[in-house]
């Protein structure tokens, strides 16, 4: 069976490279990008099985990207990554398809669980 595909989007540079040796680590493929535009390009040319998308982007934020994602990939499982639970924005995010919302700081085993968890929903899990 092919790895799994994920979408890393964090414009802190150190943040998105460990997330991205984390999930290498545990043998999943990984695009990890700077900004919502970038993610939008890739998605628009890409299919990928999950995306881990920070709330707060310069430029085009995290629920704007989150629309256009959804729009290029419907059933793609997306969790939002916040380092704070602002309720309207994690509403908006929920409104939008989100699947979940991961508040940083989070451990690699709380990753891991969210991860898993997004693959289940996504539709390469489902044979």
């Amino acid at each position: 069976m092919p790895k799994a595909t994920i979408l890393i989007v964090d414009d802190e540079e150190e943040l998105r490279d460990n997330l991205q040796d984390l999930l290498e680590f545990w043998d999943y493929e990984v695009i990890a990008v700077g900004s919502g535009e970038a993610a939008v390009e890739k998605a628009s040319v890409m299919q990928f099985d999950a995306a881990l998308l920070d709330i707060q982007l310069p430029g085009m934020d995290g629920l704007e990207t989150l629309k256009k994602l959804k729009a290029a990939q419907s059933d793609l499982p997306v969790a939002m990554v916040s380092a704070s639970s602002v309720r309207g924005v994690l509403a908006k995010a929920d409104e939008y398809g989100a699947v979940m919302t991961i508040l940083k700081p989070y451990s690699p085993q709380e990753m891991r669980e969210a991860v898993q968890t997004l693959l289940a929903k996504s539709r390469k899990t489902e044979g």
